[in-house]
């Protein structure tokens, strides 16, 4: 790799490390803001914003270090086991949401049960200098999203879309019921702000409960069912006069992806061409019953297995 290929590598990932490293470091003053804003306001709608403040900030700390693992390792190359990061971080997110979210729509009820006086003015300082920074923030990774594919960069697109719509709403909604507390019916306002906040809520228990299902399941690897097994063997049947014998089969699936190896004993006078064919026509058969695929044609010599069933026999005297 020369030194401009390697620049036109580097430069996409410095641009996602910087977008990690500004969502990170204005994380920590915003959800200072909005925290003492929301004790001195008294509105459940604003500390229901502070607490995603820390769950999207444990979220964000996982994001920060394997930014860097990426960077220093140089593994964009090789990127395998920094996507299992990124779930992890998903499923603590997730976990840690379902508790908060259930208190928050406690804590709603019970103020609509028991309404407290509650300052609409004062609650909506953090939501502007928020609200900015999600606009400014979605801006830039649609920017990188059109040069960059990283799974990364398309969970902060998708974050700072929702949340820069979420901002708008909450802004909206304490503005309107500000406007109300002046015009003499903030009693109107005091049972809105619950309400919104119990929204945000189940907002945040829905996210909660499919981060983890969802992440969970990409986590564990299980084995394939044995009908899937049965059907890759159809397959490869299919395509046996391209080989001479099957070795070992791997297979497991992770989610919604399938990861199927094959090794197969080729015959000796095949190209490196006659050899890239099988394995696109087997992987071809198997897309049309595995959409989401992980293949891999492991190509092995047929005097390779002749010389292990010698060297097993020799050992057996």
């Amino acid at each position: 790799m020369n030194h401009q290929e390697s620049r036109n590598f580097e430069e996409p990932l410095l641009r996602l490390k910087k977008l990690v490293d500004i969502t990170f470091y204005t994380i920590i003053p915003l959800f200072a803001l909005t925290l003492v804003t929301g004790i001195l306001s008294n509105s459940i709608t604003i500390l229901a914003v502070a607490f995603d403040y820390v769950l999207s900030f444990i979220v964000q700390l996982f994001a920060f270090k394997s930014i860097r693992t990426i960077v220093q390792s140089n593994v964009m190359k090789f990127p395998y086991g920094t996507g299992k990061l990124e779930n992890f971080s998903a499923i603590v997110y997730g976990s840690l949401a379902i508790p908060i979210s259930l208190f928050i729509i406690y804590s709603s009820f019970t103020r609509l049960i028991l309404p407290p006086a509650i300052s609409f003015g004062i609650a909506q300082i953090p939501l502007i200098p928020n609200l900015v920074r999600s606009i400014l923030l979605f801006r830039k990774a649609r920017q990188l999203k059109q040069t960059n594919e990283s799974p990364m960069l398309h969970s902060y697109y998708v974050n700072f879309k929702v949340s820069t719509l979420i901002d708008v709403g909450v802004l909206a909604s304490l503005s309107f019921l500000f406007l109300l507390a002046n015009l003499g019916y903030g009693n109107i306002g005091i049972m809105i702000d619950p309400t919104v906040s119990s929204f945000l809520g189940a907002y945040m228990l829905f996210c909660g409960i499919t981060l983890t299902i969802r992440n969970f399941r990409v986590l564990i690897d299980l084995p394939l069912p044995e009908k899937d097994q049965l059907r890759i063997m159809g397959i490869l049947a299919q395509e046996y006069s391209g080989y001479e014998n099957i070795g070992n089969i791997y297979t497991r699936f992770s989610g919604k992806t399938r990861f199927i190896e094959v090794e197969l004993y080729l015959k000796k006078d095949l190209s490196v061409e006659e050899i890239t064919n099988l394995g696109q026509r087997i992987e071809g058969r198997l897309r049309q019953h595995f959409q989401d695929l992980r293949f891999v044609l492991i190509p092995l010599c047929e005097q390779n297995l002749s010389e292990q069933v010698s060297n097993s026999e020799i050992k057996k005297k």
